[in-house]
């Protein structure tokens, strides 16, 4: 069993659809060696063969929101102390194939997939012209020492580092502001819980752009290597970007299905 790295799949229902149970197959088929854990709360009665569960109060499995809190909490985090990293994959994922070594060669903090900019001049908004710096957290590579090491920081670095402005010039300068200055002058312990606690935009948003604020050693990937490790959008368009190669996996539910067999890949 690696102890590198382990298998984290959130889930809120008592039953699988039928791309869920793809994702599901696509995981267990691409990650054979690796221990697996499935995040629920006790009162969900949903088991699945090879996963060891992992029970978390049902107030973080009621909606997006609370989702976000736990993945933004140290309690979450703190169950995985004896792996070096997580690999989330959320049950809208479908996974290609395990190239885990190499992602882990790049000791980043946390890897995911990149975003799109929509093209302007098409009126469905559906076509991509570009890539936005972001790693989203749906199928996520997730550094435990350093996502412990953000949350128990009790230092809060410069406001404007790049990352930081990226962000906030699309979010809004005055929210981000307040929360920085209510964080500075908190009398909590721990300034990264405290801002992630308070935080208002998606949790994988918080470890994109926010994590370098409470410590120094976060690493971030390039585009290009999250690019290669997961698309999330037009495939067609990542596809391109990433000189026609495959990543290891593909998240959300778009037409994927369909692009794979053009490509002649089965699942």
């Amino acid at each position: 069993m690696d102890k590198n790295v382990c298998i984290v799949v959130p889930f809120h229902k008592s039953e699988l659809d039928d791309y869920e149970k793809k994702s599901l197959n696509s995981i267990n088929k691409n990650f054979i060696n690796e221990k697996k854990y499935l995040i629920s709360y006790k009162q969900n009665s949903l088991e699945i063969k090879g996963f060891e569960r992992i029970n978390f109060s049902e107030r973080y499995f009621e909606n997006i929101h609370s989702y976000n809190s736990l993945c933004l909490s140290l309690e979450f985090y703190e169950q995985f102390k004896s792996f070096k990293y997580i690999l989330l994959c959320q049950l809208d994922v479908i996974v290609l194939q395990n190239n885990l070594k190499k992602f882990l060669s790049y000791n980043v903090s946390y890897i995911g997939a990149p975003s799109g900019k929509k093209n302007p001049f098409d009126r469905r908004r559906k076509k991509l012209w570009g890539r936005r710096y972001f790693c989203n957290g749906g199928f996520s590579l997730r550094k435990v020492e350093d996502f412990i090491n953000v949350l128990k920081s009790n230092k809060i670095f410069t406001p404007f580092n790049y990352l930081c402005i990226y962000e906030a010039n699309k979010s809004g300068y005055l929210r981000y502001i307040i929360l920085y200055l209510k964080t500075y002058f908190s009398n909590s312990r721990n300034k990264g819980e405290f801002f992630a606690k308070n935080f208002y935009l998606h949790e994988d948003s918080f470890w994109t752009y926010f994590g370098k604020l409470f410590y120094k050693n976060y690493k971030l990937p390039t585009m290009s290597q999250s690019n290669d490790f997961c698309f999330d959008g037009d495939p067609e368009f990542f596809y391109k970007k990433n000189k026609m190669n495959l990543p290891m996996a593909l998240h959300g539910h778009h037409e994927y299905i369909k692009f794979l067999r053009k490509l002649d890949f089965s699942i």
